[in-house]
């Protein structure tokens, strides 16, 4: 883990909630793809973010903020940035990252800001030339939420072994892909789970929940990963 400080060099809001945000480190930095950044809101508050971009040469670190008016944890962090030229963050937390020796398939599950978490894990498996299939499913309420949709698609058509199936629990009348729970449609996508590195990011009780199911069809407790375990 290093401590740093970070230029808040652009925020954009991509839709009604969700803030996509570029921060420049003071110095050079070094995380692992998978890993989040906690930005120091006062001497005993740090809050934390999944790293939306691999590591590629010091570049931009790439944040996804989920923030809405009435979600003051978070609300507060965009705030902060939007005031202030420069933030203070610790950055390489975490331990759910991208298993890069590793030679099994992987499936990656994402709800909601989630993605930002399983899109730095889809970048460094395409960087590394990873050959394994790599299945990514987000998960979201609504179809307005897949902020990204459009650039997933981009980058399966340009990988082969990328494989990208958006959920949605409540779709609107013209949806035409995958509905309801984002962990059950991986339950019924696979028979047996036993190959795979699992990747999981979202809610406390979706990971917990998908991790219990998944294990009862033969996932293996040392191949899936979340940071939301080490709290549970």
């Amino acid at each position: 883990m290093q401590s740093t400080s970070f230029k808040v060099k652009s925020i954009e809001k991509t839709n009604g909630f969700l803030y996509r945000i570029f921060l420049t480190p003071s110095i050079p930095v070094s995380y692992k793809a998978g890993q989040y950044l906690s930005v120091v809101m006062g001497e005993n508050d740090k809050r934390p973010f999944s790293i939306a971009n691999a590591p590629f040469n010091n570049t931009d670190i790439e944040l996804h903020i989920g923030a809405l008016p009435e979600n003051t944890y978070a609300m507060q962090v965009v705030e902060k940035m939007q005031l202030e030229t420069e933030i203070y963050a610790d950055i390489g937390n975490g331990e759910a990252f991208l298993q890069e020796a590793s030679v099994r398939p992987i499936i990656i599950l994402a709800g909601g800001t989630g993605f930002a978490y399983a899109k730095s894990l889809v970048e460094q498996a395409i960087t590394l030339k990873l050959n394994v299939p790599i299945h990514l499913f987000w998960g979201v309420k609504s179809r307005s939420y897949l902020y990204f949709e459009e650039e997933m698609i981009q980058l399966v058509a340009e990988n082969t072994n990328v494989y990208f199936t958006p959920v949605v629990e409540l779709p609107e009348d013209n949806w035409n892909g995958k509905k309801g729970y984002v962990h059950q449609v991986i339950l019924n996508e696979f028979d047996d789970l036993s190959p795979f590195d699992i990747y999981i990011a979202g809610r406390f009780e979706m990971a917990k929940k998908a991790r219990d199911d998944f294990i009862k069809k033969n996932a293996l407790s040392d191949h899936i990963f979340g940071d939301a375990f080490a709290f549970m």
